[in-house]
């Protein structure tokens, strides 16, 4: 029998701050890095991996998830209306099932927001299935007076039902939150204990309550724009051309090609593709492909150009162009930024 963790409790109280100690008590041995954070390495028996901790005066939690959960790993958990968690999938997955929202996925590249209401449920990770992840947790009271202080009057609550519990359980329309991932992932990416290292991660912090107010504000499709339903074997069908672009991205089939191997027309590959996935093809396996580049530059001590190819760009100068656009810096210098 799986035995589920239970988490429960607003962010901060006393209450969740007993049922977090106890849960990592459980499974995990407990290391000061210094600078408000905790790194949990997970005993062989529950799995193995890192889970840091960082504590921000600002009155937010950061944490990130870098582990690979052994035997079906469960967390059962009931939090108040106030509490607040915005987290980000940098790879894997992990499952989750509301009592009242029901069940969603958060996958790679998704991003799943809770909502201002009180919420029970479980979350679930396959065994031994890696999970990558950055969360950002804390009260929505506390969120709001964080954003007086910058002169935010006061944090949209335009979603709908629908939508705040698909945002919550990673569907498709959290797309909305997209540009939330960016400075998320850039937190997990760090890995500094440098004297900067706090402010950096406020700043990321900020940014991306900057993209969350953006993405909560941005207007709703007209009333006349069809709401694409796909059945499973086209959803199926779709949710393999990820790895199949990734597979061949050194030499990328055409959308032709893909509607083709899919078994759909371009115009139902490209309609379905984006009510999934919140992109379009081209620009999701160009995300996912410089995603795995800042990882590499990260990670390993690769020459860029090798880094480069090895996620599908044909010559240096293109990777680089390409780098230097969606971050704003150069390859070398995010490396040297980030070691």
């Amino acid at each position: 029998m799986t035995h589920i963790h239970q988490l429960a409790g607003v962010a901060g109280s006393r209450t969740s701050e007993a049922t977090y100690a106890a849960y990592y008590a459980s499974i995990a041995q407990a290391e000061e890095r210094g600078g408000g954070t905790v790194r949990h390495r997970p005993r062989p028996e529950a799995g193995d991996g890192t889970i840091e901790v960082t504590s921000l005066r600002s009155g937010f939690d950061i944490v990130r998830y870098d582990v690979a959960f052994a035997g079906g790993h469960q967390v059962g958990y009931r939090f108040p209306g106030d509490h607040f968690e915005l987290e980000h999938c940098v790879d894997g997955r992990m499952s989750i099932h509301e009592t009242h929202s029901g069940a969603g996925e958060l996958r790679a590249r998704s991003v799943a927001l809770s909502p201002r209401c009180a919420t029970e449920g479980v979350v679930a990770h396959g065994d031994g299935e890696r999970y990558r992840a950055v969360s950002i947790t804390g009260t929505w009271s506390g969120l709001t007076s964080r954003l007086g202080g910058f002169g935010v009057d006061a944090l949209p609550d335009n979603r709908s039902e629908s939508v705040a519990r698909e945002q919550y359980l990673g569907g498709r329309s959290s797309v909305g939150l997209g540009a939330v991932g960016g400075p998320m992932e850039e937190i997990f990416l760090y890995r500094r204990l440098s004297p900067g290292r706090l402010l950096f991660l406020e700043s990321r912090l900020v940014a991306a309550l900057a993209a969350l107010i953006d993405g909560l504000t941005v207007t709703a499709p007209p009333a006349d724009t069809p709401d694409i339903a796909l059945d499973d074997h086209e959803v199926a069908a779709l949710r393999r051309v990820p790895e199949l672009l990734w597979r061949e991205r050194h030499a990328p089939p055409t959308l032709t090609e893909l509607a083709r191997a899919s078994s759909m027309s371009v115009r139902r590959l490209t309609t379905g593709f984006r009510a999934l996935y919140g992109a379009s093809v081209w620009e999701y396996h160009r995300r996912r492909c410089l995603d795995r580049a800042a990882a590499l530059l990260v990670e390993t001590d690769w020459p860029v150009a090798l880094i480069g190819h090895e996620v599908g760009y044909a010559s240096p100068s293109n990777f680089g162009y390409a780098f230097r656009r969606d971050r704003g810096i150069t390859p070398a210098k995010f490396r040297r930024a980030h070691s």
